[in-house]
């Protein structure tokens, strides 16, 4: 398709090339991944994980994948799109496809995708997000609603996540998990007073890298079924 007109917001002359086609979307729309992806017919990450697995004769792959989307929208972050239906032949594959990092300056991508936990770590049982934290770990989301939610953290999506236990606090820092930089609102830590001892992660101060461990009842790091950090999740990209 052809763009609706020659020049940008900036009167830039707007790219042209057989290989681009230019999507219509409402001005007053706000921005969506999830919409994109299903505008595109792109299977969830949930769905990939699931069906993308490797014969076990197969070789490692090697080379770099080749068959590249790349989506922008004015005033929307650009985000590129790896087709993995099925590798070719020396292909290289990612453990976590359509994972997207945060782009630079802007705000965190939350990812539909169903990972495994202790219910009854969590007051919520909504929906499920997860995201790359800036650390190398995952953090995940179960939903009570876009505002309320429990955070969990995992080193891999096939992996469990776990709860993350508070040394001194509620776990009010762990805002900082979900991009806020201010103190949250949380539920009551007798929650996992009255739950078996688990193993998670924990830390005493924000910022301090997390720790794996032993946490909940007789430790020092109690942790809670909610939190409110005053961040809509998933949000807007």
């Amino acid at each position: 398709n052809s763009p609706s007109s020659e020049y940008d917001l900036s009167g830039k002359k707007r790219f042209s090339a057989p290989y681009v086609n230019y999507i219509r979307k409402d001005p007053g729309a706000p921005c969506s991944l999830t919409e994109a992806l299903e505008y595109l017919q792109v299977d969830i990450l949930e769905d990939l994980i699931k069906n993308d697995s490797l014969a076990a004769n197969q070789v490692p792959p090697k080379h770099k994948p080749h068959n590249l989307t790349v989506v922008a929208m004015e005033g929307c972050h650009s985000f590129i799109i790896l087709d993995w239906a099925r590798p070719l032949k020396d292909d290289m594959v990612s453990d976590d496809p359509l994972l997207i990092e945060r782009p630079p300056g802007g705000e965190p991508i939350w990812v539909p995708f169903k990972f495994k936990y202790n219910s009854a770590h969590s007051s919520c049982k909504g929906s499920q997000y997860v995201k790359r934290t800036w650390y190398r770990k995952f953090v995940g989301v179960v939903l009570c609603n876009s505002l309320r939610y429990k955070i969990f953290m995992g080193n891999a999506l096939r992996e469990p996540f776990y709860s993350i236990g508070d040394t001194f606090g509620q776990g009010e820092d762990h805002c900082q998990f979900v991009d806020s930089y201010r103190d949250g609102r949380t539920g009551p830590t007798y929650l996992s007073h009255n739950l078996p001892t688990a193993h998670g992660f924990y830390r005493a101060y924000r910022q301090e890298p997390v720790t794996f461990g032993v946490i909940g009842r007789r430790t020092r790091h109690p942790f809670v079924g909610w939190y409110e950090c005053g961040v809509p999740i998933p949000g807007k990209w």
